[in-house]
């Protein structure tokens, strides 16, 4: 097993890495918001299709019966995993079904605040962009945990699985994961949840005073889901990581996503609007989306989604927003987006 740098002096702080319309959609937005994507966009797309919200949770009531049903369907239990991480040598590992396991960076601040920032990378593993944000984190006393998506980054080798009928073979992208249903107690989609739930976990035995999550891309698209289904997330910042399933099928190219974006039955269950609603419940999320980002999810019309969502947290409590980065075509959350992002740790820090 491979192991990496203990400490590493980097600025003011220490790092230390110790493991590897009206509610059915009638449209009242600006004729840009109704034509997404930026400049190449233009020249690419047909024209938009109209934007239906799918929002089935409007209740507290509603919100549980369907967090409920999506553990049921990811995890096979009636609860979240009570898994954590465990310490091999130097590393910090999870260890889950089937022989998959993540590995998870810790990055210490001289000066701890208490709060922990759970940042996960996307489908790039870990970059300089993640790198810049990380350390921003740390410097303003936050520790942070970094994972990496299954079979990305620190993840990377292929896992073999023993399937019926098949045999022995290696699993090493997002796409075959779909093959490990029979194998699998609950849906593949755990294997990119338990990581953050056994983070979670063991975080709250560690005594965080607060917890946030920060992901990027299919990073972000974990923040989504964690938040939506562990209300110990006081608040999530996915950037550049989802947009409603209506919005993706005339913008295929850059927002379709991969195959964990897309699952059927997981959908079925829960509407992208439905997550963001779930994790803002009494909490809160912020999204930044990117204008002219080169990979996805630069899609102008999230005014539409952003207002219904609103609506319905304004009768059940908590926050939604999403952050237009203007002009900013790089894959990233850019420096002004990072401001603000701490900015709102330190108000919700001071307002428990």
């Amino acid at each position: 097993m491979k192991k990496m740098l203990c400490s590493v002096f980097i600025g003011v702080f220490v790092l230390v890495v110790i493991a590897c319309k009206d509610e059915r959609g009638s449209s009242l937005a600006s004729p840009e918001q109704q034509n997404a994507g930026g400049i190449a966009n233009a020249f690419t797309y047909p024209a938009s299709v109209e934007y239906t919200p799918d929002i089935r949770v409007r209740t507290a009531h509603e919100i549980a019966v369907t967090r409920a049903e999506l553990i049921r369907y990811i995890f096979a239990s009636h609860t979240l995993p009570d898994i954590q991480p465990q310490a091999e040598g130097d590393c910090l590992i999870v260890s889950m079904q089937n022989g998959f396991s993540s590995h998870m960076a810790v990055y210490r601040p001289l000066a701890p605040n208490g709060a922990l920032v759970i940042y996960h990378d996307g489908h790039e593993g870990y970059t300089a962009r993640d790198a810049t944000v990380i350390h921003r984190f740390v410097a303003e006393g936050y520790t942070v945990w970094r994972l990496d998506m299954p079979l990305i980054g620190d993840n990377r080798q292929p896992v073999v699985v023993d399937l019926p009928r098949v045999g022995p073979v290696p699993i090493w992208q997002h796409e075959q994961m779909m093959y490990l249903e029979d194998i699998t107690a609950g849906s593949p989609v755990r294997y990119f949840l338990d990581p953050v739930i056994a983070a979670v976990n063991l975080a709250q035995a560690r005594g965080f005073r607060d917890i946030f999550m920060v992901g990027l891309s299919g990073g972000g698209w974990t923040t989504t889901l964690a938040a939506a289904l562990d209300t110990r997330i006081v608040a999530s910042y996915p950037v550049a990581g989802s947009v409603p399933l209506a919005m993706r099928f005339d913008r295929y190219r850059k927002n379709w996503g991969d195959w964990e974006q897309v699952i059927p039955d997981l959908y079925r269950i829960a509407s992208y609007e439905d997550l963001y609603i779930m994790g803002a419940q009494q909490r809160s999320q912020m999204q930044v989306l990117n204008q002219y980002d080169i990979c996805c999810f630069n899609e102008p019309r999230y005014a539409l989604y952003e207002q219904v969502v609103q609506e319905v947290l304004r009768s059940i409590g908590g926050e939604f927003h999403v952050l237009w980065s203007e002009g900013d075509f790089i894959h990233w959350a850019n420096p002004a987006a990072v401001d603000r992002i701490l900015d709102d740790m330190r108000l919700r820090r001071e307002a428990r």
